[in-house]
């Protein structure tokens, strides 16, 4: 679910989208700091949760 709302967003925001498949690569999921999925990650600040809405993911942006 979040997936789509940032590909929404990222045409809105300038955003490079990364994705980590964190069964194939679980050292450099420790090193990028994301200890739950999904999580949004900027610089150091990091949002997580099990649902992440559009207005958190804005808010997250912003």
């Amino acid at each position: 679910m979040a997936g789509r709302m940032l590909a929404k967003l990222s045409k809105e925001y300038d955003l490079t989208i990364e994705k980590i498949d964190v069964t194939r690569h679980p050292l450099r999921t420790i090193q990028a700091g994301i200890t739950m999925i999904p999580t949004i990650k900027t610089g150091e600040d990091r949002l997580s949760g099990l649902v992440l809405s559009e207005t958190r993911i804005r808010a997250f942006l912003a």
